[in-house]
């Protein structure tokens, strides 16, 4: 089947240049990867890579955006499930994971969000004080994936989402909120 876009051979050759640049991301900034590096660590020619990406910035932009695909958001899972459903994406990837969250190498996160606040089109306007929990909430959450990468991801993704469930809702807090409140 050549020439048909999304044939096996066509996938391997995008993998083995994502493979090589998230190898090379490993060491060094995107911009200071060149495609004649990509092309020799993923033994291609550059006609080759060419065929795939403008540059290697659009080949990150490729990665994320099959990772976010990969996500396939469903609004009627539980926050929970939500959660476990992120954490078990960024388990299968580790790699990607450790340049997201330790090295912040791309700009995953960013799409990530974005890729959140576009799907609540329709919904209500927050107000003021609920879109600075949001931005609080989002940011806590990063901070606790960005650890949970670091630590080696030693928890499951079911384990960690019922930690951040917790800690959104301020389980181990409560009482305290009742005494400053009461």
């Amino acid at each position: 089947m050549v020439g048909i876009k999304n044939n096996r051979r066509a996938q391997y050759t995008r993998q083995v240049i994502q493979d090589a640049v998230l190898s090379l991301l490993e060491d060094k900034s995107i911009n200071d990867i060149k495609v004649t590096e990509v092309c020799k660590l993923a033994d291609i020619n550059r006609t080759t890579f060419y065929r795939y990406y403008d540059d290697v910035f659009k080949c990150v932009e490729g990665i994320e955006t099959e990772f976010i695909e990969s996500l396939d958001a469903d609004e009627d899972l539980k926050p929970e499930q939500a959660f476990e459903k992120v954490l078990n994406a960024f388990y299968n990837q580790k790699r990607l994971s450790n340049l997201v969250f330790v090295e912040g190498k791309t700009k995953l996160l960013d799409r990530i969000q974005q890729t959140v606040e576009n799907s609540g089109k329709g919904k209500p306007q927050l107000d003021e004080d609920d879109q600075y929990q949001e931005v609080y909430m989002m940011s806590g959450m990063m901070a606790i994936m960005k650890q949970w990468v670091k630590n080696g991801m030693i928890e499951t993704p079911k384990e960690l989402s019922k930690i951040m469930i917790r800690i959104i809702f301020a389980d181990n807090i409560q009482s305290l909120r009742d005494q400053i409140e009461g």
